[in-house]
């Protein structure tokens, strides 16, 4: 019941402590936070002068919001994205400012914002923040720090604010805008703030454009090896010509002399003509290597991060084949059945990266589903890459069946360094492990193991 209340409240301090924000400058917060505790110590008015720096500070916050109610003027906002972005990764958008005043701008600040999402109690309850580890016992029982921690997760970014120092009358200026992704997914804007100090420099007056807009964000990306796994080979015709174009492709390789039951479709007649005997031509079937690539979405207990690792190795293994002839077929269990073709000719890797932005982790167990999909798509596959979150009795029933069925396949177990699985089980089922905190070494040699 405490808890609730806290967190009834929560939205309120955020939204004061957002406000005040956005409206004090670093000058008119400090002010803002002596004139209180001047008014305290301000009662004793024989014994101290405190009361004097309360009416000073008073007057001075009244001053600051009274001019600012004098700003004036009307613009307009237009804002340019790109068409994807990366997590971690800076990028920058530009926005396009006009001045439809008769008189010139000076001292103007922009402040675009993203979608603010207040969470529910029942997801606030049930999200981990590992930053608890460094809080006091106080913080982690009013949870307030954390919430302004999965705020800014479901928010997605971080914009800088940008100065811009003059506009002339009735003309556009085009000022460039950095934001830096902190989570996959779409990113919404929600409104751009125009902003004025005024005179004492205390208080800002703002402009609101209400522009929404959306930018999606891919996956990290992390620098993996080419797949070289020792596959099988499946009847399935593919290649190059096959991946590119309709049909199938076969490459010619030599001559040879004619046997009963050549087709005549074959002759090489220049060589007949020229011999005086038929001669045949040979030709080779061109194949390309078929992995199947299988994301464990099943998170369990399991903390979110890992999650996170598995889709970024799943993408950045997607990358890496872009250059190659060869199929990948991505598959994963979300509310459905999920499988994708990523090859050359066949489908953009940007649209199965798109697609990886947008998973979502399952908590109910959805390991049997991906048996029944890899018994689907086991005769067209030479291999698989498994990238598993855990290595429990269902993950183990999952290795032994790829194993029953001959199938060559690689197992990535993703955990952190505090999670110790079995070294006997790791061992005998030839899992990798790749750890959090190494994980870019650990991938340098995923194929070298």
């Amino acid at each position: 019941m405490l808890r609730k209340l806290l967190f009834v409240n929560f939205k309120l301090v955020y939204r004061f402590s957002q406000w005040n924000r956005q409206r004090f400058t670093s000058t008119g917060m400090l002010i803002l936070l002596i004139t209180p505790v001047a008014g305290l110590f301000g009662f004793d008015t024989r014994n101290t002068l405190s009361f004097h720096i309360f009416s000073i500070a008073s007057a001075l916050l009244f001053t600051a919001i009274f001019f600012s109610l004098f700003f004036r003027g009307r613009f307009s906002i237009i804002r340019k994205l790109p068409e994807y972005g990366r997590v971690g990764t800076p990028l920058k958008y530009l926005c396009i400012i006009c001045n439809e005043n008769k008189t010139a701008k000076r001292g103007l600040i922009l402040i675009d914002e993203l979608k603010n999402q207040f969470p529910s109690l029942d997801h606030f309850s049930k999200t981990k923040d590992p930053l608890d580890i460094k809080r006091s016992r106080f913080d982690r029982f009013i949870g307030y720090p954390r919430l302004i921690n999965v705020m800014q997760k479901l928010r997605g970014g971080s914009i800088t604010q940008v100065a811009i120092d003059y506009i002339p009358k009735q003309s556009e200026v085009v000022t460039v805008v950095q934001l830096t992704p902190l989570r996959r997914g779409y990113l919404y804007f929600d409104k751009i703030r125009l902003a004025h100090a005024e005179p004492l420099g205390l208080f800002q007056a703002q402009k609101v454009f209400y522009n929404n807009d959306s930018l999606l964000i891919l996956p990290r990306l992390y620098k993996t090896p080419r797949l070289n796994l020792q596959s099988k080979r499946t009847c399935q015709q593919s290649g190059v010509n096959n991946a590119s174009i309709v049909g199938d492709s076969q490459e010619f390789i030599s001559l040879r002399d004619y046997q009963p039951g050549d087709s005549i479709q074959s002759l090489h007649w220049r060589s007949f003509a020229k011999l005086n005997r038929p001669v045949i031509k040979e030709y080779q079937d061109e194949h390309s290597m078929r992995y199947g690539l299988i994301l464990d979405t099943f998170l369990n207990k399991k903390s979110e991060v890992i999650f996170e690792d598995a889709v970024s190795i799943t993408a950045s293994l997607i990358t890496a084949q872009k250059e190659h002839d060869a199929l990948l077929d991505l598959m994963f269990i979300s509310n459905n059945t999920c499988q994708f073709t990523s090859s050359r000719g066949l489908a953009d890797h940007e649209k199965i990266l798109e697609m990886l932005a947008c998973v979502e982790p399952v908590y109910d167990s959805n390991i049997h589903q991906v048996e029944k999909m890899i018994q689907h798509y086991c005769h067209e596959c030479n291999a698989f890459i498994c990238i598993l979150l855990d290595l429990d009795e269902s993950r183990l029933k999952l290795i032994k069946m790829l194993s029953i069925l001959n199938i060559p396949a690689k197992f990535l177990l993703l955990r952190d360094l505090k999670n110790k699985d079995s070294a006997e089980l790791i061992q005998e089922n030839d899992v990798h492990v790749i750890h959090h905190d190494n994980l870019q070494q650990e991938l340098d040699t995923l194929w070298k193991t």
